[in-house]
């Protein structure tokens, strides 16, 4: 008896393990769609003016809400600063927060 309830303790434990690290792909995926799509964008697109913007998304084929959050900022007159972050509503200490910096000089 001993045993068996030790399995199911192991195995309801190795559950939560694998939905928090589930939460955490699925919030790099987002935030990394997001950062693809600010890449795509030329410098002098409305979309990359100074700003902070939230967005609600729900995951695939699950219940779950996802929360993205992203700010732009200017840190020059040829370079623009992007943060991301995006977290599970029911697992919200798994942030995923990522940095693109943007330079017109550059190209990229």
């Amino acid at each position: 008896m001993f045993l068996i309830l030790e399995m199911a303790q192991l195995t309801l434990y190795s559950f939560r393990v694998k939905r928090r690290s589930d939460y955490s792909l699925k919030s790099a995926e987002l935030a990394s769609y997001k950062l693809e799509y600010f890449k795509s964008l030329p410098f002098e697109s409305p979309e990359l003016n100074e700003s902070f913007k939230t967005e609600s998304l729900q995951g695939d084929a699950t219940l779950e809400i996802y929360h993205r959050e992203w700010g732009v900022q200017n840190v020059s007159l040829n370079m623009k600063k992007i943060e991301i972050e995006c977290f599970c509503e029911n697992c919200p200490q798994k942030k995923t927060q990522l940095v693109l910096i943007l330079s017109k000089e550059l190209g990229f």
